[in-house]
């Protein structure tokens, strides 16, 4: 039975990367992923008679009050009033019902990374499913990228997208919605890699990476890289190489720094003021917008938020982008209304900030500053350069309720409490 319960979990991270392919369409896209994660959490229920577990289980408090102030800011936005009328948009089931799903969302990951912390407490090896699941995202979004490059076309898995995110046609978003989305998933499967010495498959997953055309996955997974290897950079035999090496660096730096590339996809993009929009930077507009509304709304509803998976509904209240922009096309006048559709902020702690109020800011911050904590007291660098890779990607990601994420966090704790009972058995 033992060994039934860590396969029926190993499948759980095996199904992690496809979120928008291999699903059930029931209202939302149904993942196997959460089917199984459903029978895992009757399966975790029988295990809270252990002393160990339970006395694991209570050192995490900070989490378990940000899913008190969650609750608490679902019950009073349910009826609550506003002084002004809420945006109109299609919901899936209604304003309250989409509202509560988010909340049960929210304590299906909280369960995800109970469940998760338990198993990796037992056996570290599970997470070989894990990269097993990645590599085999990561051979279809090549797949599916180098056949939308060349124009050919290519099979669609069960609850995809007919039209699945793409940049100048390539398709970016691999199994998932969104290639942010899957530039942090493959970041920390890369991480989950090289923990294991899984160092090959690490290294493809990485270079995946490129395939989601994602800046902020590709800042943060340079940036994990940077502090996994730094003390291989700093080597003295290293360095000389480096320098070196940097005229040849300094040639190629100045023939990219004057190339279309760079020019349209780094300069305009990044550095274009937000007052002026031009195609380039269109997204850092409207990333802005969504940030200074998430910003106001959370700032005028301090105490609880505006509720779980409500940050839409106050858009058009707090939408200010005629002052933000000197000049719009009709376009960007209509897109910018968002007519009947749910804006998102695209900034987790931001989503956090607008809907669960600054103590449940504060009490999230808190609760991936104590993992962060724990995974330093570790002395792992692997995991904590996959925790801060993360925190920096959360700045430009459309939600925290992914099961990968979840899991993930769930590393650090288990590594922590497999040490504690290893010294107590001693």
């Amino acid at each position: 039975m033992k060994v039934k319960v860590s396969l029926l979990f190993g499948l759980f991270l095996l199904f992690l990367p496809f979120t928008q392919a291999l699903t059930f369409d029931i209202f939302f896209p149904l993942k196997i992923s959460e089917i199984i994660l459903v029978f895992l959490v009757f399966v975790f229920m029988q295990k809270m008679y252990s002393r160990n577990l339970i006395n694991a289980l209570l050192e995490l408090k900070l989490l378990y009050a940000f899913l008190f102030i969650a609750t608490i800011s679902f019950l009073i936005n349910l009826k609550w009033n506003y002084p002004y009328p809420t945006k109109e948009i299609d919901f899936r089931l209604g304003r309250q019902a989409d509202s509560a799903l988010r909340l049960g969302y929210i304590y299906l990951n909280a369960l995800a990374f109970l469940i998760a912390t338990y198993f990796f407490t037992k056996n570290k090896n599970v997470l070989k499913y894990w990269v097993y699941g990645a590599l085999a995202a990561s051979l279809y979004a090549w797949y599916i990228f180098f056949s939308s490059a060349v124009g050919i076309p290519y099979i669609k898995l069960i609850g995809m997208s007919d039209t699945p995110q793409t940049i100048m046609g390539i398709v970016r978003s691999g199994t998932f919605k969104e290639g942010n989305f899957f530039g942090l998933f493959l970041i920390l499967s890369s991480a989950v890699a090289f923990y294991i010495d899984k160092n090959r498959i690490a290294w493809f997953l990485m270079l995946t990476i490129f395939s989601t055309f994602s800046t902020i996955s590709i800042i943060s997974g340079t940036l994990f890289l940077f502090i996994y290897f730094k003390k291989f950079i700093f080597k003295f035999s290293n360095i000389k190489i480096f320098v070196m090496l940097l005229p040849f660096l300094c040639v190629g730096l100045f023939f990219f720094l004057r190339s279309d590339l760079y020019t349209k996809y780094i300069e305009q993009k990044l550095f274009t003021p937000v007052n002026t929009i031009t195609p380039s930077n269109f997204s850092k507009v409207d990333r802005f917008l969504t940030a200074s509304i998430a910003f106001k709304a959370g700032i005028n509803n301090p105490i609880v938020g505006v509720g779980p998976y409500n940050y839409g509904l106050h858009y058009d209240e707090y939408n200010n982008i005629d002052e933000i922009v000197d000049k719009q096309s009709e376009f960007t006048r209509q897109f910018f209304k968002r007519m009947k559709k749910r804006a998102i902020p695209n900034n987790v702690y931001l989503e956090v900030w607008a809907e669960y109020g600054i103590l449940g800011f504060f009490l999230f911050s808190a609760f991936l500053l104590q993992t962060l904590f724990i995974s330093i007291r570790n002395r792992n660098l692997i995991i904590t350069a996959g925790l801060i890779a993360m925190y920096l990607s959360l700045n430009a990601f459309p939600s925290f309720i992914m099961l990968f994420l979840w899991v993930y966090l769930a590393i650090p704790y288990s590594i922590h409490f497999s040490r504690r009972q290893l010294n107590n058995g001693l």
